[in-house]
Parts: structure tokens; C-alpha cells; sequence
């Protein structure tokens, strides 16, 4: 008897960590070793020479049937517990992705409701028109400063920084924000596509911007990044009227603001140059011959201090 016990390799413990399933097996187990027991001590009776009754004959004839059911379940017990464990594991994949799922439909839903509030509030907007000769001025001279921090950055291993990056930024900004120029989609389908390009961004997607374009919304991301990084995002503006203005930013007279709401987005190879901007205070440096004409850090007058 001693020896069945030690041979038993399913204790009480063990069962205790089993779900309902193997639990069940560890018990029926249970009791076919305590049957297994009881015809153990029957045969030790016979041997010593005592009689057994009908019910305890009938138990004694039962034992090849026992060890054979004690040997299935046992066999039975390792791949039924792998089987739970699988079962147990795709209720657990089934939950997540309803868990994914729903979430998804939640930062959608807010997507939406942020980006309807930027949609129609640009739409609706009437003082950036009234004042268009103070925007003008403020953001060119906003494009000088970004370009010139990152002209004067002691990182020279990456590009620098250009107009037509800058372009690209705004004109993306437009797609999450307005209706296209001479769309006919209506307001409805409209911001639905401004909400399709602001989950792209949000997922740093390689999918162009555009159809036509090769700019994706991973690498618009990244100029958008080296931006943030830079000593630009960090300082603090000097507040100045807009008449002050005008003398570091430049000429307006032939400027033309980039249209933030193309169709479809310029190629990454095309430069624009905005007069007034650094970009060609260099052009106009280096035709000249005189590169000892353009200070750098010129153009960051006004607005910004070093």
C-alpha cells in the first residue's frame, strides 16, 4: 500500500492549482486508487485464509478494469490539461482583440470629436482674415527663426532644415483641419478624411501623404520632431507690435503665403524661396560672392534671443 501511495504523482496540492476540468480528473482518480486499496486488503485477506462476501467478490473481479482506468486518466490528464491551457488561451486573444477593438473605436470617436471642433473653427474663422498683414508677417518671420536655430545647431550630420519642409508641415496641417480648394465632397466626407490622415499620422504610417507624393507621414513626422527638438520650440518669444515687425522680417511686397490647403502636396525636391527668409538670404550670399554679408543669426531678431 505504501508503495501505490508513493507512486501517486497527483497530490492534493497539485490539484489545488487545477482549474474545474483537471480537478474533476484529479478526484475520479482519487477514487479509483481508494477502490484500488480496498482490493488490495480483500487479496490480503484471501491469503490469510478469510472468506469474502458477494459484494467484496464482485469488487475483487473489478481490479483489471481500475488499473486500466487509473492508467487512461493519468494518460489522459497531460494533453487534456495542454488542451485547457490552449482553450483558456484563445478566450484570453478573443477578449484582447475585443478589448483592441473597442479602444479603437474610442480614440476614433475622440479624433473625431477634437478634429470637428478644428475643422469648423478654421472654416468659421474670420479674425485671422482681418488681420492676414500681422499673420503674414508673424509666421515668416516664425519660418526665419525655426530655420535659423536650425541652420545654427551643432548637429551638422543631419540636413538642414528647408522652405519646402516647412511648406509640407503646413500643408499637412491643412489636410487634418479644411476642405480641400474646389472640393466637391461635402463637410460630412471631408472630415471623415481629415480624421483617416490624422490616424496615419497618429500610427507614423510609411503611406504617402498623398497619392502623387512621396513624402510620407513617418517622414514629415520626423521633421516635425527635429523641430520639437530643437533650441526653437524651447525659447521664449519677445512680444513686439507688428509694425516692429517688418523691419527684420523683410519685404512683402512679392511674398505669397503657401497654400495650406492643396490638393495634393509639392515634391520634397521642389524649394520655394520666400523672400525675407533665410533660405534666401543664403541664396543672395552666395551669388554675391560675400558670404560675410549674411548673419545667421540675424533673421532670429525680433521674436526670439539667443
Amino acid at each position: 500500500m505504501a508503495s501505490l501511495k508513493a507512486s501517486t504523482p497527483f497530490s492534493s496540492e497539485n490539484s489545488t492549482n487545477d482549474g474545474p476540468v483537471l480537478t474533476l480528473i484529479s478526484k475520479r482518480l482519487r477514487a479509483l486508487r481508494k477502490k484500488l486499496n480496498r482490493i488490495s486488503k480483500m487479496e490480503e485477506s484471501l491469503s490469510q485464509g478469510k472468506t469474502l462476501n458477494k459484494e467484496q467478490e464482485e469488487t475483487l473481479r473489478s481490479k483489471p478494469s481500475v488499473i486500466a482506468a487509473i492508467d487512461e486518466l493519468e494518460k489522459l490528464r497531460q494533453p487534456l490539461s495542454q488542451a485547457v491551457d490552449h482553450e483558456i488561451q484563445l478566450t484570453v486573444d478573443k477578449h484582447n482583440k475585443q478589448k483592441s477593438e473597442t479602444l479603437t473605436e474610442d480614440t476614433s470617436s475622440v479624433i473625431s470629436d477634437l478634429l470637428g471642433l478644428l475643422y469648423f473653427g478654421s472654416m468659421f474663422d474670420m479674425a485671422t482674415l482681418m488681420t492676414a498683414r500681422c499673420n503674414m508677417l508673424t509666421r515668416t518671420h516664425e519660418r526665419n527663426c525655426c530655420l535659423t536655430y536650425d541652420y545654427v545647431d551643432d548637429d551638422y550630420s543631419s540636413k538642414l532644415l528647408e522652405e519646402c519642409d516647412l511648406d509640407l508641415i503646413a500643408t499637412m496641417g491643412g489636410l487634418l483641419t479644411s476642405r480641400p480648394l474646389n472640393s466637391c465632397l461635402s463637410h460630412k466626407n471631408s472630415l471623415q478624411k481629415c480624421v483617416e490622415h490624422a490616424k496615419l499620422w497618429l500610427a507614423n504610417s510609411d503611406l504617402p501623404i498623398e497619392p502623387n507624393s512621396s513624402t510620407t507621414y513617418a517622414s514629415l513626422r520626423e521633421l516635425l520632431n527635429k523641430i520639437m527638438a530643437s533650441e526653437y520650440f524651447i525659447t521664449s518669444p519677445e512680444i513686439r507690435a507688428p509694425v516692429d515687425l517688418a523691419e527684420p522680417v523683410g519685404n512683402y511686397n512679392l511674398f505669397h503665403a503657401p497654400l495650406l490647403h492643396r490638393s495634393s502636396l509639392p515634391p520634397t525636391h521642389l524649394h520655394i524661396p520666400i523672400e525675407g527668409s533665410s533660405a534666401s538670404l543664403t541664396k543672395r550670399s552666395n551669388d554675391n560672392g560675400d558670404s560675410s554679408d549674411f548673419d545667421p543669426l540675424a533673421s532670429a531678431a525680433g521674436l526670439y534671443t539667443f
